[in-house]
């Protein structure tokens, strides 16, 4: 049985937390704020769910396996419908009763045109922009297997914090890491937590100036994606029928969470906003862009909102030369996250790194 210290209470520290106690190692979990779940998190407001932006969930992929394999309680998804998916300047992705223009789309989404205003579009809803060379999300998606939790993404992780609480792991909060020395993590008061190994598992800002100084030349080189996410309750449907709008020309997309999940039971509706941002671009350009997002295809929404929450700047991806999560491993440090090489995109990156952080600790042991 080895000492294991995992660094950031996101769904790959958990994941790989969950993961490693199931090998039988001793685990504690450090996070620098309370918050379990870094952003792929949300907080019930008078009952309903609001997250930090888009979040959709891979049916039977990397995190809901890690969900389904802890808890018995069946999940509530529902599939967000190419029926009912708008691309602004090119119309519905799958119109009911127009068979050739639906095969034309799929026919177009299928050759993977960069150039392709629907292809733009598809790419940003699936993968926040970021280009899959397997196109497993996109294939979801046409699939409809691209799901919203009824319980929001806070149930998840609070199903994940259960199954942890459940064999005695202890997840320290508010404990802020600021180095790594011989396999003892150091925190910012003065405490330092010895160990066997070390699983870094916070985002990529918080993990780099812990790395540099191990990786030295080797330290790689990837840049964040942002973007600026709107939260909203209305007392309005602004959308209509339609479950999403994405707008490849502001880099952007609206989804109307309660059309999509009949069990988030809301009067009126509830959105999830995002920007992404582009090259060159400020936080507040990039703002700015959501708010137009909004005005232009959710006319009116300013008159009819009862609870909101905006996110001006929050990372959303990384983009670049990831490293392997077994980079440091002779140095007794094993790497999860979204930031770390894998097949994966998004919120599965992060479960799929931390499961293999989490069962492959006897790489790292002295």
């Amino acid at each position: 049985m080895a000492r294991v210290a995992i660094v950031g209470a996101g769904v790959a520290g958990l994941t790989a937390a969950l993961y490693a106690t199931t090998a039988g190692h001793q685990v504690v979990v450090l996070d620098r704020t309370g918050r379990l779940g870094g952003r792929a998190t949300s907080e019930h407001v008078d009952g309903v769910p609001f997250g930090f932006g888009p979040h959709l969930l891979l049916n039977n992929g990397p995190l809901a396996k890690v969900v389904k394999k802890i808890s018995r309680l069946k999940m509530a998804l529902a599939p967000l419908r190419t029926d009912r998916l708008h691309v602004h300047g090119h119309g519905l992705i799958r119109p009911r009763g127009d068979v050739k223009t639906a095969a034309n789309n799929r026919a177009l989404l299928r050759s993977n045109e960069p150039s392709s205003p629907l292809v733009q579009a598809v790419n940003m809803l699936a993968n926040m922009g970021q280009s899959d060379k397997h196109q497993s999300r996109i294939v979801a998606l046409l699939k409809q297997r691209l799901m919203v939790v009824g319980e929001g993404w806070a149930g998840l992780v609070g199903r994940m914090a259960a199954a942890l609480d459940e064999v005695g792991v202890l997840i320290e909060p508010d404990s802020d890491v600021v180095g790594i020395e011989d396999r003892e993590v150091v925190l910012s008061d003065g405490r330092r937590f010895a160990s066997d190994v070390v699983i870094v598992a916070c985002g990529w800002r918080r993990a780099r100036p812990l790395l540099e100084p191990l990786l030295m030349e080797q330290c790689p080189d990837l840049v964040s994606v942002k973007a600026s996410t709107l939260d909203v309750r209305l007392s309005s449907r602004p959308l209509g029928e339609r479950q999403c709008v994405v707008d490849p020309g502001r880099n952007g997309l609206i989804l109307a969470l309660s059309s999509i999940q009949p069990k988030m039971d809301v009067s009126g509706s509830l959105l999830s906003v995002a920007a992404v941002g582009v090259h060159g671009e400020t936080t507040e350009q990039r703002a700015d862009r959501l708010m137009e997002l909004m005005d232009v295809h959710a006319a009116g929404w300013r008159d009819h909102t009862m609870e909101q929450r905006l996110q001006r700047s929050i990372t959303v991806q990384t983009k670049g030369n990831k490293p392997p999560f077994d980079v440091l491993s002779e140095q007794g440090i094993l790497l999860a996250g979204e930031w770390v090489d894998t097949i994966h995109l998004l919120s599965d990156a992060a479960a799929h790194s931390g499961r293999i952080a989490g069962s492959n600790i006897i790489k790292a042991l002295p």
